[in-house]
C-alpha cells in the first residue's frame, strides 16, 4: 500500500504534468489564430465601410435622379406651349434675392446640400 500510495504522488507530480497543468491554465494562443482574428476584423470593418457607401451613393443618386426629373418635367411644361400653363410658377420664378429667384436658390441649395454631404462624407474616412 505505501509502495502504490509513493508511485501515485510521484506520476502527478513528474514536471510533464505540471508543464502540462500550466500551459493549460495559461495556455499560448498562436499567432496564426491571432492572424486570423484580425485579418476577418479588417474584413468585417471592410464590408461595413463598403455597405454604408453603398447608402449613401444610393442617397445621392436618388436625389441628383428627383432633382433631374422636376427639371425634366418643367421643361417638357415649358416647350409644350399648348394646354399647359406655367402661370404657377410665375412666383416662383421672380427675382427673390437681388437677381436670383426662388427656384435657381432652390437649385444652388440643393447642389450646396448635395456637396456639403458628400465632403462630411469623404472627411468622415
Amino acid at each position: 500500500m505505501l509502495i502504490y500510495s509513493m508511485t501515485e504522488k510521484h506520476e502527478t507530480e513528474t514536471g510533464l504534468d505540471r508543464a502540462r497543468s500550466q500551459t493549460s491554465a495559461y495556455q499560448k494562443e498562436r499567432p496564426s489564430d491571432r492572424m486570423f482574428r484580425r485579418s476577418r476584423r479588417a474584413e468585417m470593418r471592410r464590408r461595413k465601410a463598403a455597405k454604408e457607401d453603398a447608402v449613401f451613393f444610393r442617397v445621392v443618386y436618388s436625389l441628383a435622379g428627383v432633382a433631374t426629373a422636376f427639371v425634366f418635367v418643367l421643361i417638357f411644361m415649358a416647350s409644350s406651349g399648348g394646354g399647359v400653363s406655367l402661370a404657377s410658377l410665375t412666383p416662383l420664378a421672380q427675382p427673390w434675392l437681388g437677381p436670383v429667384s426662388k427656384l435657381e436658390a432652390f437649385g444652388f441649395g440643393t447642389i450646396g446640400f448635395l456637396a456639403l454631404f458628400y465632403l462630411v462624407r469623404l472627411r468622415k474616412k
